[in-house]
């Protein structure tokens, strides 16, 4: 197998900030958040500088992560970015998500809505680095 790491590292810098900012809309603006803070019985909170920080390292380790898979794969339409952050964020994302869930005995609710935030910055995600190279 043969991995392609010339990836464009202005396009992951962006694709990290789109991630955050899709996840700053979807939990902050729209109020997702709080609903979900209700579902696991916790108080609202917002984000501070860490959570922040944390946020935008994720994104930059799976942008990267997208960008490599999108290079190696010869990805190059925007169907091509949609299958790949579908595929990433259901092998993945999905999964995990799932059995942290179940085992953790979380309300299903919460998959759901992690599930729509997540496939959501996978697909972006993807779309960002697929598409320009």
């Amino acid at each position: 197998m043969t991995l392609n790491f010339g990836v464009n590292y202005l396009a992951i810098i962006v694709a990290a900030i789109a991630a955050v900012a899709i996840g700053i809309l979807y939990y902050g603006i729209l109020g997702v958040g709080d609903r979900q803070s209700r579902m696991l019985g916790a108080t609202p909170a917002r984000p501070g500088p860490v959570q922040g920080a944390t946020g935008l390292v994720v994104g930059l380790v799976n942008g990267w992560v997208i960008a490599v898979l999108s290079l190696s794969l010869g990805a190059s339409s925007v169907v091509d970015a949609i299958l790949l952050g579908a595929l990433v964020w259901l092998g993945f994302g999905a999964t995990f998500k799932a059995a942290q869930v179940a085992f953790e005995r979380r309300p299903w609710g919460v998959w759901v809505i992690q599930a729509v935030h997540d496939l959501t910055v996978e697909v972006v995600v993807a779309g960002i680095v697929t598409l320009w190279r």
